[in-house]
């Protein structure tokens, strides 16, 4: 920033060098045709080669006594010699006892002692000036100032006023304006100043003062505009080059209508920076102005969303010295966007807590989201939540403003409580997250930003048709909010409203094309556009089970094509099931192929297969389905011919069966449902078996990287015929309550290893045989990849009666869904 004390040290400069000419010795009025020799240092120290004269003065004084005339040229004329202030104050102590030096060295003396900030000796010898010259302009202006510059902000004030009332006048105002800036008065002093402009526009003075107040306030453009009018020295110029693209880039972070407005101002800076680092890149003199317009150029970069541009520029700058804060705060956005929140983490927390736990400066909202932000992806869910209760236990609900008699909401509150419902969602807290918010939105009905956060955490509860309630309240507000529409379209997605999930998101691409909310809500709706492979199966490793036998292995996989006309998806697959039974091995293959169709709270699928089996092929058939009536209950069922619950070994001995099934879901959130179902099948050899079964969840214990479940497991069949060639109890009946758990190994956005563990222990009973124990343990691991890979594995031991006799089972259980 441009310097108001360099100004006026400038003009008072030019002033002194007048006094000079006009007041000493050194310039008679009346110039003889013979100049003597030392009139000849004189000239040449006037035309600015003044180390003849000062090597004259110091060898005469070291020969005879100087002159007080003498003596006040040698202070004079050392004064004007760049950085010689402390040569200037050796001469003046070395003098000052041995005669009275006039005015003009004292003043010499007086602006030395400024420039070296001993405002006390300075001020001493303004007074003893003052003495002697009560009414000279050029000393009072510096006492003045040099008062100011002592921080004896009263006195300055006082007398720069009371000057300015006596001699009204552009330099007055301009002195009153460098007083109102010592103080860190800037409107004051860009007010004064221009009320000096105004009184005398060509008054050098008051354009200079000027020029410093405009730069002072960040009025960059004005500045840049009066320094094509004002003689500028070309490092000032530069540097108000600077403040002009600086203010491009603070107003490119300013909330517009949408991001290309805030666009168009960052890439105006962009384009401003290569012309100036174009420029200035091979001039010697200019180097830190190059390398402060490297650093202001990375804030333009991060709002057109180059991150990586950022992030590369910022390595390079650090390796050749220390980069500002406010640049480091960039580079840590650039960080997290680029998914590295532990860089961005250490950054902030250097940045605002480098000594410990109190922080150098205040956060403001900004600093507070950002670093929270980083907390949670970074998995630092201790601090993030150390944060948010310190930051609502500082922000009351009111605060009282100065001059305001009525207390006023506090907007750091409501930031406390937002941040705090990110930190349930982030920290699996959902029924926390879903009280909050709640009473958020119903308590600022005004706040569309509350319901729409009301409505993501009841999305997050798998609860879509509550959340598209909530938006449709919300959109009463701002239809067109850009944070609304992608939640709507998040929403719709789950609801299975196609069209209007493509409309939401291409009007949020157009409107917000960069922005990283857009593009992962993109990304979502591109997956949902890709092509889709499942595969699951087990592989038995040690079995006695006769509905498996040994050595059994399963496996079924299907191709979906992309989504055809919204609804509709084709598929084709292949079944493959083969076990060593007593009469033999078992073999079944099935090559199927058919069709999908999705809309709003329907799903069905319709499906041809030509199976092989025993010593027979056949075509079978099959059509399934659900309907959500809302998002708590939801009926659906499925008509097989040729049913692949048949057991192997029935179609080992050429027996097939035809079912269906139907079942009764009801969920209230992610943490409780219970599904009922219903299975009647008839056998080719004339049995008919009905199952059914009661399965559910209970939430029993959550933290951010662990859950763990009751999963209460009831069922039980009948069997018409006895004396078949599979296992076909004549009734049987199992209870086998159990647990679940699953702890989050590794989590890094969309990236999310896991391992699951179960255990149920139950009892069962046949019809004709004893009651019997069922055991079961499972430990696995499952992998989720950047939305397009989920995968996992599970070793399975189960032990159950059958017929009486305890069976021991050992298998292992995969499953893939891949996107492509």
């Amino acid at each position: 920033m441009l310097s108001m004390r360099r100004h006026a040290n400038f003009i008072k400069r030019l002033k002194s060098v007048s006094c000079l000419f006009t007041a000493s010795v050194l310039f008679p009025m009346q110039i003889s045709a013979a100049v003597s020799d030392y009139d000849a240092l004189v000239i040449k120290a006037r035309g600015g080669n003044s180390a003849p004269l000062l090597h004259y003065l110091e060898d005469q004084g070291k020969k005879s006594a100087l002159t007080p005339n003498q003596v006040a040229d040698w202070l004079q004329v050392s004064g004007w010699v760049d950085n010689n202030d402390k040569t200037t104050i050796e001469i003046w102590l070395q003098y000052r006892g041995q005669m009275d030096v006039p005015a003009r060295g004292k003043v010499a003396a007086a602006r030395a002692y400024r420039n070296l900030k001993n405002w006390n000796d300075s001020l001493a010898v303004w007074n003893s000036v003052l003495q002697e010259e009560p009414d000279n302009v050029d000393v009072r202006t510096g006492w003045i100032m040099t008062l100011a510059d002592a921080r004896y902000n009263q006195q300055a004030l006082t007398e720069a006023n009371k000057w300015a009332q006596a001699h009204p006048g552009a330099d007055s105002d301009a002195l009153l304006a460098y007083v109102y800036h010592s103080q860190g008065k800037n409107w004051d002093a860009l007010l004064v100043a221009s009320q000096a402009d105004d009184v005398e526009p060509g008054n050098k003075n008051a354009q200079s003062t000027l020029l410093s107040a405009l730069s002072a306030n960040r009025v960059s453009g004005p500045a840049l505009n009066m320094a094509e009018v004002v003689p500028t020295a070309d490092p000032v110029k530069r540097r108000l080059e600077l403040d002009a693209a600086a203010e491009m880039v603070r107003s490119s972070y300013t909330s517009a209508r949408n991001e290309e407005e805030r666009f168009i101002v960052a890439d105006k800076a962009l384009a401003r920076y290569d012309q100036l680092l174009t420029a200035w890149k091979d001039e010697p003199s200019a180097q830190n102005d190059v390398r402060r317009a490297r650093i202001d150029r990375m804030g333009a970069l991060l709002v057109r969303k180059r991150t990586s541009e950022v992030i590369k520029e910022y390595e390079s700058l650090s390796a050749s010295g220390e980069v500002p804060n406010y640049a480091k705060r960039w580079v840590a956005s650039a960080w997290l966007s680029e998914r590295q929140p532990e860089k961005t983490e250490a950054m902030l927390m250097s940045i605002y807590y480098p000594n410990g736990p109190i922080p150098v400066t205040p956060l403001g909202p900004e600093d507070q989201q950002d670093l929270f932000y980083a907390h949670i992806d970074n998995e630092n869910f201790d601090a993030a939540k150390k944060q948010v209760e310190n930051l609502i236990k500082e922000s009351p609900y009111l605060r009282r403003i100065y001059g305001s008699p009525t207390p006023q909401p506090n907007d750091n509150w409501l930031l406390g409580q937002s941040l705090l419902t990110q930190y349930h969602i982030a920290a699996n807290e959902l029924p926390e997250a879903e009280k909050l918010s709640e009473h958020l939105a119903r308590t600022g009905s005004g706040n569309q930003g509350l319901r729409i956060s009301y409505a993501s955490v009841l999305e997050a509860r798998g609860l879509p048709h509550a959340a598209e309630k909530e938006l449709k309240l919300a959109e009463v507000i701002e239809p067109s909010n850009l944070e609304l529409e992608r939640q709507q379209a998040y929403v719709a997605l789950d609801l299975q409203e196609w069209k209007q999930a493509d409309e939401l998101t291409d009007d949020v691409i157009a409107r917000s094309p960069d922005d990283e909310a857009t593009l992962r809500l993109a990304r979502i709706r591109d997956v949902h556009k890709m092509s889709e492979v499942r595969i699951s199966g087990t592989q038995g490793i040690s079995s006695d089970s006769p509905v498996s036998g040994k050595n059994d292995f399963n496996i079924n996989t299907a191709i979906y094509s992309p989504p055809i006309n919204d609804n509709w998806r084709l598929f084709t697959g292949f079944n493959f099931a083969t076990g060593e039974f007593e009469e033999g091995k078992g073999i079944s293959r099935d090559l199927a192929a058919g069709a999908e169709w999705t809309s709003r709270d329907y799903w069905a699928e319709m499906e041809v297969s030509g199976r092989n089996f025993g010593d027979g092929q056949k075509i079978g058939g099959r059509l399934s389905g659900w309907h959500d009536f809302n998002d708590n209950w939801r009926v659906g069922g499925s008509a097989e011919r040729l049913s692949r619950n048949t057991p192997l070994r029935a179609l080992r001995s050429g027996v097939y069966a035809n079912g269906g099934d139907m079942f009764v879901r009801w969920y209230q959130n992610e943490r409780r449902e219970y599904q009922l179902s219903f299975a009647a099948s008839h056998f080719s050899d004339g049995n008919d078996r009905i199952e059914y079964g009661l399965s559910g969840k209970e939430r029993i214990w959550t933290t951010p990287r662990f859950t763990l479940d009751f999963t209460p497991g009831i069922g039980g069949s009948t069997n018409t015929k006895e004396n078949v060639p599979y296992y076909n109890p004549k009734s049987d009946f199992s209870v086998v309550p159990g647990l679940s758990a699953e702890q989050v190994l590794y989590r890094h956005y969309d990236t999310v290893w896991t391992q699951q563990g179960l255990a149920g222990v139950g009892g069962y009973w046949q019809q004709g045989q004893d009651a019997g124990a069922i055991v079961q343990v499972g430990y696995g691991q499952r992998l989720k990849w950047n939305n397009v890979v989920d995968g996992g594995v599970m070793l399975i031991w189960d032990k159950r009666p059958y017929d009486g006799k305890r069976e021991r089972n050992i298998s292992l259980a995969f499953d893939l869904n891949v996107r492509f």
